[in-house]
């Protein structure tokens, strides 16, 4: 009566195609308000994703660079004690003795034991006088140097420039000579490499008056000696008793670093990821294909002033999605650059275009039912299935919801009181749950609550009834269970869920245990499943204070 009544308030009977188009619209829009919003919900997914990919790649990166920098610092250290403390041997005194005759010479070498050192290579006398920054006037300061450097030299026949990050690792003296991981192969390279390195304005930079704070020195992208590769070079200054001695250099080509990159990045989905100086000049990229993804001066003054505004962040530039992290041990950016096609092609990208052809299909079979009510009367009765089960069921875990599992609960504990059979609940409780949503992300803490709802179903019986009734928390109802068979059933939920690690993302895990309390009939001849469930979560609870991922019966 109350329906035909509004019915015939509306003027539905005499004006029904009005109700059937407000309806439709009505839909129409709520459909696209939901898409919209899981439309919002895969973007931030998306942008996720591309942060933690990218943030995967800056640690490999920081890594690499931080062990080189840490080699960097005890090589320092080293000659900064060798300087400080010389040590008098044979091999010292037969350094000196050579070098005596050698030091005329345009170019020369000291090189006592081939097998176990690295040779010094220098210039002589006359050469340095054209070069006011070297000095070798000094003899006791010249002989505790070549004796530090001596050392150095048996320290670099370990470096292995095939398998190192770093591809070169120098000495140079002001002095007048070097020493470096790679010898130069004859007169003419020790020569014009000493020339260029003492030229360069890393060089000059490290002096006292330029760099009163002795802090490393990182170079911009450049061509390396005798035509090398393109690469940079971190520098540090050494000094003992207040003199500069010279600088340690550490170079690092860019092919090395485009491998490291291009092994990190090997889907090309993902888009490119790209390493930037403090300048914001392009060092190296994983991109196959160099060019495609270069910046315009606007871009690049763009991204500047954004970074400048967060170490991590993101920047929409046209139709390319920018993600940028800042290293610790370069003094530089990372970039990621995904384009709006690579992003389609991507997981999330796929999903979205998905939910977009759902949109589309959704709006084309409500157009087609305006014309034929029919079809409307069957999509509506498979909506209503679906929203029955949604009324009953938690749609993230697929368990029964807190209302269902107590009608249900309460219908199966009268059946077992009737026949006078145990009854017993499990009180179960994620560990440090909020840690997994704060550190992880919502995402993780979704795919935690759908593991362990997983580990629940495949431990549980067909008569059994399992439900989450709280944001982590979930609660099994087992009729005709004893309370020692409900804590043996507890304790392979709470086994299953410690042994195993769950697959987080690509390459990193998360280890979940639990809580659990127990309450059973036989205790006190209690029925009430609210009762029996209030029992059982404040021995969750003991569970919980007593250290967690542990199971309590007993109050």
């Amino acid at each position: 009566m109350k329906s035909h009544a509004f019915i015939r308030l509306s003027g539905a009977e005499h004006r029904p195609g009005s109700l059937v188009h407000f309806c439709f619209i009505a839909v129409f829009l709520f459909s696209t308000f939901l898409t919209w919003r899981e439309g919002l919900v895969l973007k931030n997914t998306w942008k996720v994703n591309q942060q933690i990919h990218l943030t995967n790649v800056a640690v490999a990166l920081d890594r690499q660079f931080q062990f080189g920098l840490d080699a960097l610092s005890f090589y320092r250290s080293m000659l900064s004690y060798a300087l400080t403390s010389p040590i008098e041997s044979d091999n010292t005194r037969r350094a000196i003795a050579l070098f005596a005759t050698q030091r005329d010479s345009p170019v020369w070498r000291l090189n006592l034991n081939t097998q176990r050192s690295m040779p010094l290579n220098g210039v002589s006398d006359r050469w340095l006088r054209d070069y006011p920054l070297l000095n070798r006037d000094d003899p006791e300061r010249l002989k505790n140097e070549l004796s530090a450097a001596l050392e150095f030299s048996f320290i670099l026949q370990f470096s292995d420039p095939e398998h190192d990050f770093q591809t070169r690792l120098w000495y140079i003296s002001r002095g007048g000579f070097y020493v470096s991981s790679t010898p130069p192969l004859n007169d003419r390279e020790t020569l014009e490499s000493y020339r260029g390195m003492i030229s360069r304005d890393y060089f000059r930079a490290m002096s006292l008056q330029q760099n009163p704070q002795r802090r490393l020195y990182w170079t911009s992208i450049y061509q390396g000696l005798l035509d090398e590769v393109p690469m940079i070079t971190v520098i540090a200054p050494v000094d003992s008793k207040g003199y500069w001695y010279g600088v340690l250099a550490m170079d690092f080509t860019r092919d090395s670093i485009q491998k490291l990159l291009q092994r990190s990045f090997q889907q090309p989905q993902q888009g490119i990821v790209m390493l930037m100086d403090s300048q914001f000049n392009q060092l190296a990229s994983s991109d196959r294909q160099p060019g495609r993804h270069n910046f315009s001066q606007a871009e690049v003054a763009r991204l500047q002033a954004a970074v400048q505004r967060g170490a991590r962040g993101e920047l929409r530039l046209g139709s390319r999605f920018i993600t940028w992290d800042r290293l610790r041990g370069f003094d530089g950016v990372i970039v990621n650059i995904q384009t709006l096609r690579e992003g389609l092609h991507d997981e999330t990208g796929r999903v979205a275009l998905v939910l977009l052809l759902m949109w589309l299909l959704f709006s084309l079979m409500l157009l087609a039912a305006w014309y034929a009510i029919t079809r409307l009367i069957r999509r509506m009765m498979e909506l209503q299935t679906r929203l029955a089960w949604r009324a009953n069921y938690d749609g993230l875990t697929r368990l029964y919801n807190r209302s269902a599992f107590f009608d249900l609960s309460s219908h199966s504990a009268a059946l077992c009181q009737r026949n006078q059979r145990p009854l017993s609940v499990i009180q179960l409780d994620i560990d440090f749950f909020k840690m997994v949503n704060d550190n992880w992300g919502h995402h993780a803490g979704d795919v935690a609550l759908a593991h362990v709802a997983g580990v629940i179903r495949r431990a549980l019986r067909a008569m059994d009834i399992a439900g989450r009734v709280g944001g982590e928390e979930f609660c099994l109802l087992l009729p005709e269970t004893s309370l020692q068979d409900a804590v043996a059933i507890a304790e392979r939920i709470r086994q299953k869920l410690a042994q195993k690690e769950l697959l987080i993302h690509n390459d990193q895990t998360l280890k979940l245990t639990a809580s659990l309390g127990v309450a059973s009939s036989e205790e006190q001849g209690e029925y009430e499943v609210e009762s029996l469930q209030s029992l059982a979560d404040s021995r969750l609870y003991i569970a919980k204070q007593s250290g967690r991922n542990r199971i309590c019966w007993q109050s």
